[in-house]
């Protein structure tokens, strides 16, 4: 069987000895956490590297049927933790301080890092200019009626991107706190990185739609508190937002077919009144929210059992 060429950190199982090293991977991990099986002998493991990689040499036939058992063993075994995750996440270097962010997950991490910084960026810059025209926007229509209107054009514009940058913001925080945990339990993997970008994407949008959901049956001082915050919230918990749509979707679905000339449900409402329940239920939703994150934390009586009132 010919060896690949391949690097490293980019072989996957195309050969014998890629397989032969996940495997080891696999094993070692599992006797450092403590979880190896008992009829995995590192000692075949040990013997099997020593004639494949050291030496050059072929594997018989019970030898690779072996590290095809041991291989399904310990994936059951550590899952989810797979010999990918582990390669993603291998210090390959130990007297390199900062090696941890040479592998596929650490490169993930850092852009997620500039996507967050990036993001935060956009909205410090857009929350200045949205101060400083709102201050000075008498002084510039005074002055200069052309520059106010493109003024007055960037700032509609700037109102309407700050719910998607929190949105994106909010994203950003959830993705690197999934990646934290995912470095820290070494299941990160970097299979799933279009699943995380589109993550980003989904949060980013959501953001900006809760926020048109939410604003179409407020007043307008009510949108100005807390358009950042359900942007930030849309972004964080897309769960949120597909749950709200669904409601207004279910809400507004028409009632059911007639059966024998006689209808089974209730006759559907005029759309407008359909609307308005619609926003009615998110605006239910967002307060029970709120109220469940401010309510003070209850406090359970402990009950003495009957053995501890005996001296």
């Amino acid at each position: 069987m010919e060896e690949t060429t391949q690097q490293p950190e980019l072989q996957h199982i195309t050969s014998l000895t890629g397989f032969l090293e996940d495997v080891m991977r696999l094993s070692i991990y599992a006797v450092e956490s403590g979880q190896l099986p008992a009829h995995i002998e590192m000692d075949e493991l040990y013997r099997m590297w020593e004639i494949k990689v050291t030496h050059k040499a072929m594997l018989t036939d019970n030898d690779i049927t072996y590290l095809q058992d041991c291989y399904q063993i310990l994936s059951s075994q550590l899952a989810p933790i797979t010999a990918i995750s582990l390669r993603a996440t291998e210090n390959k270097y130990t007297n390199s301080g900062n090696s941890q962010m040479n592998t596929a997950a650490g490169k993930h991490v850092r852009n997620l890092w500039f996507f967050s910084f990036t993001a935060l960026t956009m909205i410090v810059f857009t929350n200045i200019y949205q101060y400083m025209f709102e201050t000075d926007a008498a002084n510039i229509a005074m002055l200069n009626v052309e520059a106010f209107n493109i003024a007055n054009y960037l700032y509609t514009f700037v109102i309407s991107l700050i719910p998607f940058l929190y949105g994106a913001f909010g994203a950003c925080i959830f993705t690197l706190r999934q990646a934290e945990v995912q470095l820290r339990e070494r299941t990160f993997d970097p299979r799933r990185l279009p699943e995380y970008r589109n993550r980003l994407v989904l949060g980013t949008l959501s953001g900006g739609v809760i926020v048109l959901l939410y604003s179409s049956g407020g007043s307008e001082a009510d949108i100005k508190i807390t358009e950042a915050a359900l942007g930030f919230i849309g972004g964080y918990s897309i769960d949120l937002i597909f749950s709200l749509l669904d409601r207004i979707v279910n809400t507004l679905k028409p009632a059911g077919k007639p059966t024998n000339g006689t209808p089974t449900t209730a006759p559907a409402a005029s759309p407008k009144r359909q609307c308005e329940e619609g926003k009615n239920s998110i605006k239910e939703s967002l307060q029970k929210m709120k109220a469940e994150h401010e309510a003070p934390p209850q406090l359970v009586p402990v009950t003495r059992k009957e053995s501890d009132s005996v001296a």
